[in-house]
């Protein structure tokens, strides 16, 4: 029997400013914020009124800007798409699938069993979903029986169980897929396997695609291909390393590099304009000392910090989204309770945002940019909600609602 879980919504006002304004606001604000910005942050940080001239010259030229000063029109054309989390239950894991409306809004729509079990617990990882590129095929971990699950998507975003198999080790929490190929990271046992995708679904072990991370106590956060394919990376919190593998053409995965990470335990990473890797550091749960890093050399395997390790002032960021053009970041900080925001410029440099700063839920968790770039939603694990955001200009955060009662150890967030 499927359980449906009731979707309560929590709306506060809406916030609304033209860019103009919100330009001039911001220059002012900056400057009165200067010296408060430098004693917050850390190496190499930022200063506002050089973030607010990148930010300001690239606007009209900025992709990601675009998207939400187009947000009232695509509202009026029905624009929508769908949101996936797992239960991740030990009694038996599913996954929840949400309509979202054109406005934002999520929408409790269907949920489907993954022929495996979840961990009853967190994960403690960044993609235990993800979803391929032509949007046929969403793929799970079920970290409580050691298996990963793939997933027919039907028209209306709902799911159809293709295939179960086993993971290769011990407790998979993150995967990833380029093209034909399926990458997952074991954690207990510290590993990684391959699959090659049948055109029905069906997963198939790719031999020699076996390695292992750097240390069989690595504690991996997440596994992602590089934006072409070519490369794999792995974040290790408990190594402090971010290790990396060649993919090749039979996507087979050799060559391990192990990479220093700049900051301590380095969590969840995304890409950002096709070359540049954003990693959170969430530096062990200390107070206010969390960081993000930006890393070129992504083709090589052998990255290095574009402009060192930058500060937001919060506790524990894990979790990190970019928008579709990479010119945003969104960071989750489970032990503040908030969502702060980084601008990355054509260079790779990172920039801390001091003047938006989104509230969140409990403990936010996963957090994701909606594929038509105009949301951002995200995971509260400590009192079992989603937040809904409307990405504002200059990388602002509007809330406008909660999903509650989701699982107790959800995990994992996809949108297409």
């Amino acid at each position: 029997m499927l359980l449906h879980f009731t979707n309560l919504k929590i709306k506060p006002r809406k916030m609304r400013n033209t860019f103009r304004t919100m330009v001039a606001a911001i220059i002012l604000f900056a400057s009165c914020q200067k010296e408060n910005m430098q004693n917050k942050t850390t190496d190499n940080s930022s200063k506002p009124s050089s973030l607010t001239k990148e930010m300001v010259e690239e606007n009209g030229n900025n992709p990601d800007e675009t998207a939400v000063s187009s947000n009232t029109s695509a509202e009026r054309t029905g624009l929508k798409g769908h949101v996936y989390i797992e239960t991740n239950d030990a009694a038996g894991n599913a996954i929840i699938v949400y309509n979202q409306q054109s406005n934002g809004e999520l929408v409790w729509a269907s949920q489907t069993w993954s022929g495996g079990k979840g961990a009853g617990a967190g994960l403690g990882s960044q993609g235990a979903l993800t979803i391929d590129k032509t949007h046929q095929w969403l793929f799970a971990v079920n970290a409580g029986s050691n298996s990963v699950s793939s997933f027919k998507i039907q028209g209306d975003g709902s799911l159809k169980l293709a295939d179960t198999k086993s993971s290769g080790g011990i407790m998979p929490i993150s995967l990833t897929v380029h093209g034909e190929y399926l990458y997952v990271v074991n954690s207990t046992s510290s590993d990684i396997s391959g699959f090659k995708i049948w055109g029905d679904g069906k997963l198939q072990a790719i031999q020699g695609s076996y390695q292992k991370l750097s240390n069989t106590s690595a504690g991996p956060a997440e596994i992602a291909f590089s934006p072409g394919g070519a490369a794999l990376f792995i974040t290790e919190k408990a190594t402090n390393k971010i290790t990396a593998f060649a993919v090749n053409s039979n996507g087979v995965a050799y060559n391990k590099v192990v990479n220093t990470s700049t900051g301590n335990t380095p969590f969840g990473f995304d890409f950002a304009r096709d070359k540049y890797l954003i990693v959170t550091n969430a530096d062990g749960g200390n107070a206010n000392t969390s960081t993000c890093t930006s890393y070129r050399g992504l083709d090589n395997l052998y990255i290095s910090p574009v402009n060192g390790k930058v500060a937001n002032g919060q506790t524990a960021v894990c979790w990190v989204a970019t928008a579709k053009f990479g010119r945003f970041a969104y960071t989750a900080n489970t032990g503040s309770n908030n969502i702060t925001s980084y601008f990355i410029d054509a260079f790779g440099n990172i920039y801390f945002i001091p003047w938006f700063t989104a509230a969140a839920g409990q403990k936010p968790a996963d957090i994701i940019v909606s594929e038509d770039n105009r949301f951002v939603y995200n995971i509260n694990g400590g009192n079992h909600t989603i937040g809904e955001y409307r990405r504002g200009l200059l990388g602002g955060l509007h809330n406008i609602g909660y999903i509650s009662s989701i699982p107790n150890f959800a995990a994992g967030l996809v949108a297409y």
